[in-house]
């Protein structure tokens, strides 16, 4: 009569020691599995005092149980084994053997123990069932060289390369008019006041919309007239910035819109070298008298005298306290000449310092002209500090060419001048 009896220990190892100990090589093994703590072995064995085969008699039953759960065990590994390897029928000889050598290693139990992975089977049609007895070896493909298949950008990527560019421009030109602003010497309330009305930040061209602005605030509203009558007509400006070319420029302009009108030049500047040379060769072109004043007197009396008959066209001195006495004198007998016109000239290539001192050193300008555009650009903190400052700019002066040099500009005109401006800034910061 067999008798069950349940054996639990840390490895297996120790559970066989145990069996072997208590019931001797008539133990069977029934079963085994995990449990918390260690491994659970349930041993069959004949009750003690049961009498026992005789070896000469009979085959006794531990040993065919054994033989029996041998067999079974190589059977299952011959299985697995098949079904690992994949193999043909003709090849079960190979994995039987295998299963023998696992038996007789000891670890049968280990192996044979169920893992988590499993194979997933190869997709049908790729893989290729190979020959047991004449293995062929694949020859390696040839690296062909492939052409380079560019994709073709779509529109929805264009589109969006195209708004992350005017997105970077915007932040650029609102930088570049912040910097222009705060260079003319704008405080920050009136920098966000500016871009907040000029409607730059919330527009996909900003630099266009704030030139537009500019150009607005800038542009003279009633530009002095040439004709209709005897003129005082004065240039005003420091040495270098064209002012006695503008001169000769507006007498050219008068003289094509009146060519009754009776036009005269007058060298104020008689210190400086070349100027009447100048005036003179002006005068020649034109048809138009150059007179010279040497004394304050001398212009105080030639306005007086000659002020209601001729239309005076006054290149006035460099030197500010020259300049600074002519000007007493003529606002002095304001009353007894006819209408004049102060015309200050800035040039593109003073600095945004040296406008500001001239527009401090002459605030009764009635207007302005941008000299000398064919030199260099204006910056931008000039136009800024013009559209802060200043009477407003009536004339343009892109070239010396006396009839087709100087333009009256509209908004149009003076815009453009100004996004040139900004789109050189955005240039120059981007380098």
């Amino acid at each position: 009569m067999m008798q069950r009896t349940k054996i639990v220990a840390e490895d297996s190892r120790e559970a066989m020691a145990r069996i072997m100990r208590d019931f001797g090589e008539d133990a069977v093994i029934l079963s085994t599995r995990k449990v918390p703590g260690g491994i659970e072995i349930v041993a069959g064995h004949p009750q003690k005092g049961a009498a026992k085969f005789d070896i000469d008699d009979e085959e006794p039953t531990l040993t065919r149980l054994k033989k029996a759960q041998k067999k079974q065990q190589s059977d299952i590994i011959a299985e697995r084994t098949t079904d690992v390897l994949k193999k043909p029928s003709a090849s079960k000889s190979a994995s039987q053997k295998f299963a023998d050598i696992l038996l007789e290693s000891g670890r049968a139990e280990e192996l044979l123990r169920p893992s988590g992975f499993q194979f997933r089977p190869a997709p049908a049609g790729k893989v290729a069932a190979q020959k047991v007895e004449e293995p062929q070896v694949e020859a390696k493909p040839v690296n062909e060289e492939k052409p380079v298949i560019t994709a073709p950008l779509d529109d929805r990527r264009l589109e969006a390369i195209e708004q992350s560019v005017k997105e970077i421009r915007a932040m650029l030109g609102q930088e570049v008019m912040m910097s222009g602003l705060k260079s003319a010497g704008a405080s920050p309330a009136l920098i966000s006041v500016f871009l907040a009305q000029s409607g730059a930040l919330a527009s996909i061209d900003p630099d266009r919309r704030f030139a537009k602005f500019l150009a607005d605030r800038m542009l003279h509203k009633s530009p002095p007239k040439l004709t209709g009558g005897p003129r005082v007509v004065l240039t005003l400006g420091p040495s270098g910035s064209g002012k006695t070319t503008l001169l000769a420029q507006l007498a050219a302009k008068a003289r094509i819109e009146s060519p009754d009108e009776r036009l005269t030049f007058v060298n104020a500047d008689a210190n400086r070298f070349g100027a009447a040379e100048q005036l003179r060769a002006y005068g020649k072109i034109l048809d138009v008298p150059v007179i010279d004043v040497e004394h304050p007197s001398e212009l105080a009396k030639l306005t007086t005298n000659s002020g209601q008959r001729l239309s005076l066209f006054i290149d006035m001195p460099s030197q500010p306290h020259e300049n600074g006495v002519l000007l007493d004198i003529l606002e002095r007998h304001r009353d007894e000449l006819p209408e004049m016109y102060s015309v200050g000239a800035i040039a593109a290539n003073l600095s945004t310092d040296a406008v500001d001192r001239m527009l401090s050193r002459y605030p009764n300008l009635d207007a302005l002209a941008l000299t000398k555009l064919d030199e260099a650009p204006l910056p931008l903190s000039t136009f800024s500090l013009l559209s802060l400052r200043g009477p407003g700019v009536a004339f343009l002066a892109s070239t010396s060419h006396l009839v087709k040099g100087l333009m009256e500009p509209d908004s149009d005109m003076l815009e453009s001048v100004i996004h040139s401006s900004l789109v050189g800034s955005e240039a120059e910061q981007l380098n």
